[in-house]
């Protein structure tokens, strides 16, 4: 009996697929090590931080601004209308917000850590001051104080 199937080589056992699965798995690992070893160097270079330059009028009208916030903010601790922690969260989003407007830096989003390594002393300084009381439930601190600081930073700020 004739049959009108004819066998094939085993065509898809030749050792050619086996060389190109080789050279493709050698090109993918190469450009992972090549990749890794330029984004690697850019990505472990400090970050330049820019800081932006005001004109001394818009200055003054900023230092204004964020000033009748801290008035705002004590008047409002005085007649009890925030707790300590609300006022300590407030200052902190002020001084962050006078910062972000008169530098250019979104400090509004940084944590301590990242607010250190901008250089910023006085910043630096407020911000530890007010982590405490900001998280705590209860604070045995000096809001006035805190709020005269403040204050003293914002209207010492130098272009």
């Amino acid at each position: 009996m004739k049959t009108s199937v004819e066998l094939q080589g085993p065509f898809m056992y030749m050792i050619i697929w086996v060389i190109f699965s080789v050279i493709f798995i050698a090109a993918v690992v190469a450009a992972q090590i090549i990749l890794r070893k330029k984004l690697g160097d850019r990505l472990k270079r400090e970050k330049q931080i820019r800081i932006k330059k005001i004109a001394e009028s818009t200055l003054e009208g900023k230092k204004k601004k964020y000033i009748g916030e801290l008035i705002c903010i004590e008047s409002d601790l005085m007649k009890n209308r925030i707790t300590i922690r609300a006022a300590y969260q407030k200052m902190s989003k002020c001084i962050r917000g006078f910062v972000r407007e008169v530098t250019g830096l979104n400090v509004d989003k940084y944590s301590l850590s990242e607010i250190k390594s901008v250089g910023i002393p006085d910043l630096t300084r407020l911000v530890s001051e007010y982590y405490e009381p900001e998280f705590a439930r209860e604070s045995r601190t000096d809001v006035r104080g805190s709020i005269m600081r403040t204050r003293q930073t914002i209207e010492g700020w130098r272009r």
